[in-house]
């Protein structure tokens, strides 16, 4: 893997100093001038002198979906709208604590685990509109996670009674409830063996459970190594596991405009995979750590989400708001929020340029 971007995720002491100063470098580099903090539709004076790009920090958990953002640092597109995108791997602190922090400029996280942390600081007495905003929809699961089955189980009915592994609070818990929802069942019709991703879909290999929640390749292992069925995935279960894109609240609200030059690299990034599959592999499968062609095999499991469809999934009326409504009862339902809040406070609007 290429490390040139990798790596400036920090923890401890060391997070401590170096969160120090970040700050006050991010206060100096991200302002960008004085016209930094322009409104999201502003440009820049056709006087003004040309700006170094600005150097904005991420933090991602490199897999397939990560494709556009490897593509966007190959490609440079984040140089043709000024700047400079640093890729970090999630150390020990939450995306959600790194935006926080000013360890990053933005993250990309799931719903469910954003979600989830914000539940848990408005629990510890933080302000709803003080937290870190969704600015944008990244990419869904369209195949990478499903329920892989034993050979005599064909369906999801089919689990009634049958130990099921998915990680209880984690986002295949809520994926299994969605799952057994389709059916007509719940949760208590299946025996839950509380396990990751990883674990759940080794021990369904290995024989110890009867299906698993699970990602590839775990699907793909469980097929063949016990003749098994994908009784359902994401392909069949849209926008059920999905990333945002994550800043904070103070970005979100002055409208940096590295924020929404970022956006449009992303953007770029997402329209060239699109147009050019093989080329955008050949790009990242170093970065991945896998070959061309396995990038290739896997990008029909993802989708990227594009500006149109964030303009249909996060503007007025979009169905990101019914999502999260969804996912904030489902952990109302099983303890882990206590007191739901108001989702709607949590997204801004204001990058979805024209």
């Amino acid at each position: 893997m290429k490390q040139k971007k990798f790596g400036f995720i920090q923890t401890g002491a060391t997070l401590l100093a170096s969160v120090a100063m970040l700050s006050s470098l991010l206060a100096c580099g991200n302002t960008n001038s004085a016209d930094g903090s322009a409104d999201a539709a502003g440009g820049n004076s056709s006087a003004a002198p040309a700006k170094s790009p600005v150097s904005v920090k991420t933090a991602y958990a490199p897999f397939i979906g990560g494709i556009g953002i490897y593509a966007l640092d190959d490609k440079k597109f984040d140089l043709d709208h000024n700047v400079d995108l640093k890729i970090g791997a999630f150390g020990a602190t939450s995306p959600l604590m790194s935006v926080m922090t000013g360890d990053v400029d933005m993250a990309f996280t799931t719903l469910q685990s954003y979600l989830v942390s914000v539940n848990a600081l408005i629990e510890e007495g933080s302000d709803i509109t003080t937290l870190p905003k969704i600015v944008y929809l990244h990419n869904a699961s369209t195949g990478a996670d499903g329920i892989v089955a034993d050979a005599s189980i064909k369906s999801v009915a089919d689990l009634k009674g049958k130990s099921v592994s998915a990680q209880y609070g984690e986002v295949t818990h809520y994926m299994l409830a969605k799952a057994l929802a389709s059916a007509g069942m719940t949760m208590d019709d299946v025996k839950l063996v509380d396990m990751g991703p990883g674990k759940g879909g080794a021990a369904f290999v290995a024989g110890s459970v009867d299906a698993a929640t699970t990602f590839e390749p775990y699907l793909s292992q469980g097929t063949t190594s016990r003749d098994g069925n994908i009784i359902i995935s994401t392909a069949d279960m849209e926008n059920t596991i999905l990333d945002v894109v994550v800043v904070s609240a103070k970005n979100a609200a002055e409208k940096p405009e590295w924020l929404l030059n970022t956006l449009k690299a992303v953007e770029d990034a997402t329209q060239y995979i699109e147009g050019d599959l093989d080329a955008a592999a050949e790009l990242t499968a170093d970065d991945l750590q896998v070959s061309a062609e396995e990038v290739k095999a896997m990008f029909p499991t993802v989708h990227l989400y594009t500006l149109a469809d964030n303009v249909e999934g996060i503007g007025e009326g979009g169905w990101i708001y019914d999502t999260m409504q969804d996912v904030v009862d489902f952990y109302t339902s099983i303890g882990i929020i206590k007191e739901p809040f108001d989702v709607t406070q949590l997204v801004s609007t204001d990058f979805l340029w024209e």
